[in-house]
């Protein structure tokens, strides 16, 4: 028996499988319909590892995983519960966001008389309405966030939501704040520096070696930031410990190491800093959703494509004319990640600091 029981022509079934930038980036558009008012329940199939985070989205009413495997003594069983677990929805209309071969298969599944995703190869025949990925004019490729491209999906069922840059909330608990600023001071930081401000944040990621920022340019930056009186902290994830360890113990005397936090208690954590700097990453849309300000860093991807943020988030970027090139190795050597200065990042550090001012 299904654990779900929305028999309503009222649902809409979204899905965006992982990539947390993407998923962030899904938001606006799930939010512009139900405020349209066209849905009463908005299921949202994505990988758990987001389903605590997404909680604090309240307009999205069901979390769903992905689909599990099918190997195994009892794969199969398994996964034809999921699949009436997703047909008990009954829902009206499925988004597929993702539009790769799992997200299509769903799609297929779900028995929602409209399937809405992108133009891509044999996929595009699951879908009742195709949006195409890309969009080109006069032969040249007409850059889309991601979020204008989830907004283009929603289109198809209705909704006029209009392009926008701002990311959606995602508002901390006031404890989920406590907490963060306890796993600041545990880590070292002077309790007396959370209270006057000041405190940079610094993202190097381990990315695909095209996407990386040399770790020369960190451990200079972390330098000139402390010498001004900031407070810096380094931030790092899953599989980046390692890198970023190497950076921050060759920084001057100060540069602390952050916390080892899950994915739901980072909003809480990056609230208590002034700014973030940091490659294009998940964290930096996780940040904008936080109403933090950031920096990024870009240099293989675009910002005409990546950077969605407020008026406190600005980037850094080359525009070299081999760049976007999408590439994870660059035969040159990444002169559009090597030749972004410190001093360049700085500026824009500062400016950010003079917007808030006033």
């Amino acid at each position: 028996m299904s654990k779900f029981n929305y028999n309503n022509e009222a649902t809409l079934l979204a899905i965006r499988l992982r990539q947390l930038g993407d998923v962030l980036a899904t938001l606006g558009a799930l939010e512009a319909v139900k405020k349209s008012g066209l849905v009463r329940t908005i299921a949202f199939v994505v990988d758990s590892h987001y389903h605590d985070l997404l909680k604090k989205a309240d307009f999205i009413d069901v979390l769903l995983a992905q689909p599990p495997s099918v190997r195994g003594s009892d794969g199969l069983t398994r996964f034809i519960q999921y699949v009436e677990d997703v047909r008990s929805l009954r829902a009206a209309w499925t988004l597929d966001f993702h539009s790769n071969p799992r997200s299509a298969l769903i799609t297929a599944l779900s028995g929602a008389p409209v399937r809405v995703g992108f133009d891509v190869r044999v996929r595009k025949l699951v879908y009742t309405n195709v949006e195409p990925r890309a969009i080109h004019k006069n032969g040249r490729l007409i850059p889309r966030t991601s979020q204008d491209c989830a907004l283009a999906i929603v289109r198809h069922i209705g909704i006029e939501a209009p392009a926008r840059r701002l990311l959606t909330e995602l508002k901390p608990e006031d404890e989920d704040v406590d907490e963060g600023r306890k796993a600041l001071i545990d880590a070292g930081l002077d309790p007396g520096a959370l209270d006057r401000g000041g405190v940079i944040g610094l993202n190097p990621g381990n990315p695909y070696p095209a996407k990386a920022w040399p770790d020369e340019h960190f451990i200079e930056l972390a330098n000139r930031l402390a010498h001004q009186g900031n407070h810096v902290v380094f931030i790092w994830g899953p599989g980046e410990k390692e890198r970023v360890l190497s950076i921050a113990r060759r920084c001057d005397p100060g540069a602390l190491m952050g916390p080892s936090l899950p994915l739901p208690a980072l909003p809480g954590f990056l609230k208590h800093l002034g700014c973030l700097v940091t490659i294009d990453s998940g964290l930096k849309h996780l940040a904008a959703c936080t109403r933090v300000p950031t920096v990024t860093i870009f240099g293989p991807t675009s910002p005409l494509e990546w950077h969605m943020g407020g008026e406190f988030d600005t980037y850094v970027y080359r525009g070299l004319s081999c760049s976007p090139c999408r590439l994870l190795r660059c035969p040159f050597g990444s002169p559009c990640m090597g030749g972004i200065t410190p001093e360049a990042v700085m500026e824009q550090i500062e400016a950010i600091d003079r917007l808030k001012e006033g």
